[in-house]
């Protein structure tokens, strides 16, 4: 009897012990030399990093959970029980994504709210000691640039809050532009002073509202748009956003072009589909450091910019060059399995 007692004593307060481990406390883990973080848009098993196989190089992952969706700062929570615990066993951080359901109205009136910004921060302090997050990444988008200023403030006073649990605050924000709702909205360099990173999207140059057929991130495109960034904010605060997909453009006899999603691996299949037609055209572009394909069929004009792991290669030589914070890919689900060594060869602090 006295042996069972003893053994039951030592269960019970052995640090570790399965019957004591409790939820990891908030910011337990520091974000890593390198970051590789990949966003997971969905709680679908197809694409839940939580449950799949460890993927190569990965040691940050960003569930979109979280959106404001009322102007008195009411998220929208879809967060998953469980998730970060599994995360960790993967030996991920876990950096959960709130957006303003780029809303430009909502987020003015929320600006304006000093009460809206509070409830904002207390939901988002409330989670992250729920679920024990290591980091919160801020996705503030299509937002007036007459409100860039108060967009700073609000960004300051979330990062002062969130820092009380020491977590890791990042922002994404796009490439600098003429768009003010786009891109002149970002102070890129005073919120670079605030929040821990700022991740570079690093993508959609040309988007399917605009109807104009071209690449989603053309490397004479993204390396000009990332030294343009890297003189207002360091480079080891800089974290730069991939695609993990393109468009195929589609133009009618009219000359109106459309645009739709493409993943990778539906790009393959294209090529292989389409590559007996006798209008398929195909050719490297040394500049965008992209493949270029074309067909015709049923009356429309096709045309694509294939990303994929060779692509992708190029992009990521940026992070090693210029010696930025890390990588990010937008998003899980749309890629290569090949894509995940390339990006974690670029990544080690020991080149080649």
């Amino acid at each position: 009897m006295l042996k069972l007692l003893l053994a039951l004593l030592f269960l019970f307060t052995t640090p570790g012990c399965a019957l004591m481990q409790e939820k990891a406390e908030p910011g337990t883990l520091p974000p890593p030399a390198r970051i590789n973080l990949v966003w997971q848009h969905a709680d679908k098993p197809e694409v839940d990093m939580s449950r799949l196989d460890q993927v190569t190089g990965i040691n940050v992952v960003s569930p979109c959970w979280y959106a404001i969706d009322r102007a008195d700062g009411h998220i929208n929570d879809k967060s998953v029980p469980g998730y970060v615990e599994r995360a960790h066993a993967k030996k991920y951080r876990v950096w959960p994504l709130i957006t303003n359901s780029f809303d430009e109205n909502l987020t003015r009136t929320l600006l304006q709210d000093p009460a809206a910004q509070d409830e904002v921060i207390r939901q988002l302090l409330e989670q992250s000691a729920k679920h024990g997050f290591d980091g919160i990444n801020l996705d503030f988008e299509s937002i007036y640039e007459e409100d860039r200023d108060a967009l700073t403030r609000f960004t300051q006073k979330i990062t002062q809050a969130l820092k009380q649990q020491n977590l890791t605050v990042s922002m994404d924000v796009t490439v600098p532009s003429s768009s003010g709702l786009w891109s002149r909205c970002f102070d890129r360099r005073a919120l670079g002073a605030v929040v821990d990173y700022l991740m570079i999207m690093g993508y959609d140059q040309y988007v399917p509202s605009g109807h104009q057929a071209g690449p989603t991130a053309a490397y004479d495109w993204l390396e000009p748009k990332m030294q343009e960034i890297m003189t207002e904010v360091p480079a080891n605060k800089l974290v730069l956003g991939l695609p993990l997909y393109m468009r195929l453009w589609s133009t009618d006899a009219d000359g109106y072009t459309k645009g739709r999603t493409l993943s990778m691996p539906e790009a393959e299949q294209l090529i292989t589909q389409k590559g007996v037609l006798e209008s398929y055209h195909w050719e490297w572009q040394a500049d965008k450091k992209l493949f270029f394909y074309t067909y015709q069929e049923d009356g429309l004009q096709y045309c694509f910019w294939q990303e994929n792991a060779e692509t992708l290669r190029y992009k990521a030589d940026l992070a090693s060059r210029y010696d930025l914070a890390g990588l990010a890919t937008w998003r899980k689900g749309f890629e290569t399995q090949d894509v995940w060594p390339v990006l974690a060869k670029k990544l080690r602090r020991d080149r080649e």
